[in-house]
């Protein structure tokens, strides 16, 4: 709230002092020139802060004085000196936790200097742009133009265990083994997916749970991941932060960190207040120390065992680039410099990118336009600095769809002309997808974007306690597009199929620029296409993209390496064309065939301004993407096939020998159209294709191929016996279509004229979902029920190799075969296995359950501000003291795990009580239940999501009316208040002790805060924040109370002898921070009892039980025997229906977390391609919750099942 009143007083103390001038004074004219002056006075003053202040030269290892918090902490301990030994261990712990007087700096050479310009950290494309350069076109890697089409694969998100059987001696071994088996399930998924990279974000608090420990083995062993990328081909945008997103707690921030409460994360002093911090950047340092000594081993200008890296750029942190009031920038001008600084001094060599604009926000807005104008003439006048610019300006894009990226804007914001457009987020209006993941990616291509990522195109898991308060209750990846157990979305195979065609014109597209409505001039010795156009479209509706000239003829950009010309130089000119065309515009129940016009260069032009045309639809998506100008066999012939013009849209190039080439296209009933092929050709094969040959342009022979309806397959073959083999896919075949993508074995790729084969695929297959291409030529099957059985049909070379069981070959006289594909060399045919399979259950075995005793718990004493305060001290307060806050929050003692349980034992006498009823009063983040002596009290929950569509002030005014934010400011509000009169117990009047009362809450918190837009949020209250008992006192009992003159308070003494205590984990002091729920008892083996009356058996393998609130915390557990052989991608689900708090775990991996609600949670055990491996698995279920209906009842009645997604598993 600070961090508010500081900021808008720039701008509303000077419009206050305006509006006195106008009282007083009464001149319009001259008050108008006065605010402009002290409003305009008070930007500049910020601006000079903005793009002045920051690190200094260097970090000297001083000691600090003590901080506000020390001098607190050590009053603290001089009380509990003269007052009471029973606080000593906790203060200790909190101090231990957050005290940072004893801290120094650690000397780390200068970070930081006013040398350190754009310049100097400046991407050295002279010395490594022979391996990769780029340009505002795109990349280039070896130089070949390369796309950089990504998803986010968050690791640490993927759950991983091993067998309950383990043996310790080889957990190292095997957790560092089933991390790369889950790792390499995830990225085949995503690479025959179509997309050729990753973006992966290296979460700092997942591999550092403590100060000063850092942890990269198993499953943090990123370097294994980064080998892993590399062997598979896969291209990696390492973001390595440290903020890295809101979607994890604390931005990704280590826990240890956030607890060092005199440590400004991010330098925020205040919410959009930053000043900078030594500290901070000095963490920073040791984070980057760690991470980037492992990156540089992986970069793509390093040679290594798998030819080159795979780290194509590295991203320095996440959205840095929030405004606070009327548009001012947030980040202080020193921050990225320093990371840049940092990066370049640990020897990373690769492009850096930043990620701090939004389009089209940053760009088109009336404050960003006017803040722009204004840096300019301040830094004309030199009173500010310039802005530090990283090598690529990434950015995040809403709604490319209907916002189209503009690439002229886009370069005068940033000063990037030469830099190519990287949208490292990719999402619509509202922060999600909505199943419009292809519509994204498609208008993302045709507008240039060189690179970019898609965030939550595969459902993110939430193992453990990684997510932020907003996931964790509020935004599930329920928009995803492939679900946690790898099932496609319909989206998802479009998207599929975008990707595929895509990639395969990548050469003729990746290096493209805009063509203008009017064609442009091209002299060549053949004829090719200069220009396209639909008829019946507007112009907007069709985009044109036409190769990169140097890109055929030589040079790839002014420093990358030069390729050899083509042997036959009529074809030196031959530029690729591809054309985007979107169909929304036409109705519904209009016509869909639509006339491709193209006009040829040095050709007869007919009507309408074209040469020839073409007829076709846009298929099922009403868009397309077709191709022109496109060589086969040019590489080794000299005279290649050249398909002209095509109105059919291509899925796959695949690379067979002599430089021929296999397509995959949609026959006529679900996409018709034409090729138009340059020469006469011969057409062979099962396919019932009409061939027409045509003479044009001055003496040219053409051939026009016509596709009947109907699937199969054909082969176009020139005179110089290059060769294309088409082949025609149903939607049923398209939607299973799997493409792989590798080094081909038919070509020597490291050679400079097979380049561009390197850039098509190695073989394709279709029939069934699960197919995988890993290797060179290897085709596997992730076998499940919905597979077994199924016919499937691949194109490769040779053979292709089976990694496993799943797949049998089948040859074409087998009457199993598909006559339709059958008989072609390059055609391959099998069967997948395990129709037999009835069920992937045998039996769950070992059904146990037993109950958390918090007697046994550890508990510690938890202090008050009143037990912090003597009696002389309270004498003189004003009362507005908080005597019933803690003084410390869960979080100050490294209890950041979910739960937090609290217990308050007080004694009772019947003179004790002052009222009829007795009240208990807290204040939670964020939700509570409530048990007074065994008996169930409800609960109480204080959350509250921000509107998304928000501005600064407003959103900071929502959360200031609404305690419990999810991000930014929370209040302290939110009090509950509970009744408890008929719980408590009262001793008869002889008994001198009284009778004895126990309370227990547990807290469950939704996670801390993210340091996101300017927020300084982390450290907000979490867990039990305060305490009031209302309607009993014990003045006079053990202690003199007759100096206390305020007696209308004296009921606010019992604070002062209602003695809390606290039990938790200190994450801290685990592996990993993150899998806990925080109940101590969490691993115990003791106290389990064999559970008989609600097993979960066959054949519906459920169970519904009865959860009894007053019980407290009850847990469940069963061994999950092993899948069938072969079937261990099949996933099994546990579905959990009932109003009340689940955590589930599998082989001591804390799976999910269902909270109370009417919607059933499905949580994955095993399985699919994110799941557990297939192993023998103990499932491990904790239960507690409230009763909230209105009756008396002390039961929830809570329903597990396993299921198969969400079809029961049975036998039937």
């Amino acid at each position: 709230m600070a961090g508010i009143l500081l900021e808008s007083g720039v701008v509303l103390v000077p419009l206050a002092c305006a509006a006195l001038y106008v009282i007083v004074i009464s001149n319009v004219l001259l008050t108008v020139f006065g605010l402009a002056a002290v409003v305009g006075a008070g930007a500049v003053y910020r601006l000079r802060y903005h793009y002045s202040s920051g690190a200094r030269t260097d970090l000297v290892a001083t000691s600090k004085q003590p901080n506000d918090r020390g001098r607190k902490q050590t009053k603290e301990a001089d009380v509990l000196d003269r007052e009471n030994e029973d606080f000593r261990e906790i203060v200790q712990d909190a101090q231990e936790h957050c005290d940072g007087d004893n801290e120094t700096i650690q000397s780390s050479g200068a970070l930081l200097s006013e040398a350190t310009t754009p310049d100097s950290t400046k991407y050295d494309m002279e010395k490594h742009g022979g391996a990769l350069s780029y340009d505002h076109r795109c990349f280039y890697i070896d130089g070949r133009a390369t796309w950089v089409l990504a998803t986010d694969f968050d690791y640490w998100r993927l759950p991983i265990a091993l067998s309950a059987e383990s043996e310790n001696a080889k957990l190292a071994a095997g957790i560092a083994d089933a991390a790369r088996d889950t790792w390499k399930r995830a990225l085949l998924q995503l690479k025959t997916l179509g997309f050729n990279a990753v973006r992966i974000r290296f979460h700092w608090g997942f591999h550092s749970p403590s100060k000063g420990k850092y942890d990269f083995t198993g499953s943090r062993d990123v370097g294994s991941l980064l080998a892993l990328c590399e062997e598979l081909n896969i291209l990696v945008i390492a973001c390595v932060g440290p903020f890295i997103g809101s979607d994890v707690q604390g931005g990704g921030y280590p826990f240890w960190l956030i607890q060092r409460d005199h440590i400004r994360l991010r330098h925020l002093w205040r919410s959009a207040i930053k000043l900078w911090d030594d500290r901070f950047a000095a963490a920073e340092a040791e984070w980057f120390d760690k991470i980037i000594s492992i990156l540089t081993k992986h970069e793509v200008v390093t040679k290594n065992a798998h030819g080159r890296g795979c780290v194509v750029v590295v991203q320095l942190e996440n959205h840095l680039g929030a405004h606070g009031m009327l548009g001012l920038p947030l980040a202080l001008h020193d921050e990225t410099r320093l990371l840049a600084h940092m990066a370049r001094e640990r020897v990373l060599r690769v492009p850096l990118v930043t990620n701090n604009l939004n389009w089209p926000g940053d760009f088109s807005t009336f404050a960003s336009r006017m803040w722009i104008q204004i840096e300019k003439k301040l830094r004309a006048y030199r009173i500010i600095k310039e802005p530090f610019r990283a090598d690529i300006p990434g950015f995040t894009v809403r709604d490319i769809v209907s916002t189209p990226v503009d690439r002229d804007a886009m370069a005068r914001i940033t000063q990037s002309e030469t830099a190519p457009m990287v949208a490292l987020e990719l999402y619509d209006t509202d922060g999600k997808q909505d199943g419009s993941f292809s519509d994204q990616i498609e208008f993302a291509l045709s507008q240039g974007l060189s690179a970019f990522s898609l965030p939550g195109f595969f459902k993110r898991s939430s193992p453990g306690n990684v997510d932020s308060p907003l996931r964790t209750v509020c935004a599930g990846d329920d928009y995803a597009a492939v679900s946690e157990d790898g099932t496609l979305s319909p989206d998802a195979r479009t998207a599929r199929l975008v990707l595929y065609a895509a990639r395969a014109l990548e050469q003729q597209l990746a290096a493209s620029d805009l063509v203008g409505s009017r064609p442009w001039i091209l002299r060549a010795n053949r004829p090719s296409v200069r220009g396209v156009s639909i008829d019946f479209l507007s112009l907007n509706a069709v985009q044109v993209r036409r190769q990169w000239e140097h890109a055929t003829i030589g040079t790839q950009s002014s420093s990358s390496t030069t390729q050899n010309k083509s042997a036959n130089t009529d074809y030196n000119d031959q530029l690729g064309i591809v054309a985007y065309i979107d169909g929304r515009e036409i109705p519904v129940d209009g016509e869909r065939e639509l006339a491709f016009l193209f006009s040829l260069a040095d050709a007869p032009v007919l009507g309408k301004g074209c040469s020839f045309a073409l007829t076709g639809t846009l298929g099922p998506r009403q868009r397309g993407i077709f191709a022109a100008n496109i060589l086969i066999g040019e590489h080794i012939s000299e005279d290649p096939l050249a398909l002209t013009a095509s109105s059919k849209e291509i899925y796959a190039r695949v690379a067979l020998d002599q430089g021929s080439e296999a397509w995959v296209c949609a026959e006529e009933s679900v996409q018709s159209g034409q090729l138009f092929f340059l020469g006469k050709c011969h057409v062979s094969g099962h396919a019932e294709v009409e061939i027409v040959d045509v003479e044009h342009a001055k003496g040219h022979k053409f051939s026009f191929v016509i596709p009947k309806p109907g699937p199969g397959l054909f082969k176009v073959t020139s005179d110089s016996g290059v060769s294309v083999t088409v082949a025609l896919l149903s939607q049923v075949a398209l939607d299973t279509l799997a493409v792989g993508y590798g080094v081909h074995s038919c070509v020597d790729a490291k050679s400079q004229k097979d380049a561009p084969l390197a850039g098509l695929a190695t073989a394709v297959a279709w029939g069934a979902d699960g197919l995988t291409w890993s290797g060179v030529n290897s085709i596997d099957c992730a076998l499940s029920r919905a597979s077994a059985g199924k016919h499937i049909v691949a194109i490769s070379q040779q053979q292709p190799q089976l990694e496993s069981g799943a797949l049998q070959p089948i040859e074409d006289s087998d009457t199993n075969a598909d006559e339709a594909y059958s008989k072609h060399a390059v055609v391959w045919q099998f069967v997948a296995g395990g129709s037999d399979m009835s069920t992937i259950i045998e039996s769950v075995t070992d059904f146990e359950r037993r109950t958390t005793s918090f007697d046994n718990l550890p508990w510690k004493l938890l202090p008050t501000m009143a037990d912090l305060e003597t009696m002389d001290e309270i004498n003189v307060m004003s009362w507005q003291r908080d005597l019933g806050t803690f003084a410390y929050q869960a979080s100050d003692l490294g209890f950041n795990a979910s739960n937090v349980v609290y217990r308050c034992q007080v004694r009772l006498k019947p003179k004790h009580v002052m009222s009829g009823k007795i009240l208990l009063q807290l204040n939670v983040r964020h939700r509570c239940t409530l048990w007074v002596n065994g008996i169930n009290m409800s609960g109480h929950q204080t959350f509250y999501e921000r509107a998304g569509k928000t501005g600064l002030i407003s959103g900071y005014i929502e959360s200031l009316r609404n305690p419990g934010a999810s991000t930014g400011a929370d209040r302290w509000g939110g009090t509950a208040t509970f009744d408890v009169t008929g719980a408590m117990r009262l001793s008869n009047a002889e008994d001198e002790e009284g009778a004895l009362n126990e309370v227990i809450i547990i807290v469950e918190s939704f996670g801390v805060g993210t340091q996101a837009d300017g927020d300084n949020d982390a450290r907000t209250p979490r867990g039990l924040i305060s305490a009031y008992w209302h309607g009993f006192n014990f003045v006079g009992e053990d202690h003199d109370d007759s100096e206390i003159h305020d007696h209308d308070h004296d009921k606010r003494t019992e604070q002062m002898r209602a003695k809390w205590e606290i039990c938790g984990v200190d994450v801290t002091k685990l592996s990993n921070p993150f899998n806990s729920s925080g109940f101590p008892d969490e691993a115990t083996q003791a106290g389990w009892v064999a559970a008989v009356e609600h097993p979960l058996a066959h054949p519906q393998w459920s169970t519904r039980t009865q959860l009894n609130v007053d019980a407290g915390v009850q847990w469940l557990r069963w061994r999950l025997p092993a899948a069938p052989d072969g079937f261990a991608s099949e996933p099994v689900f546990l579905r959990i229906i009932g109003r009340a708090t689940v955590y589930v775990w599998a082989n001591g991996v804390l799976l999910s977390k269902h909270h109370p609600s009417n919607t059933e949670s499905l949580v994955l055990l095993r399985g699919g391609a994110r799941g557990l491996q297939a192993v023998d698995s103990q499932v491990k279920v904790m239960m507690y919750g409230w009763a909230e209906d209105s009756s008396d009842s002390t039961a929830i009645p809570v329903e597990l099942s396993l299921v198969d997604g969400n079809i029961e598993l049975s036998n039937e």
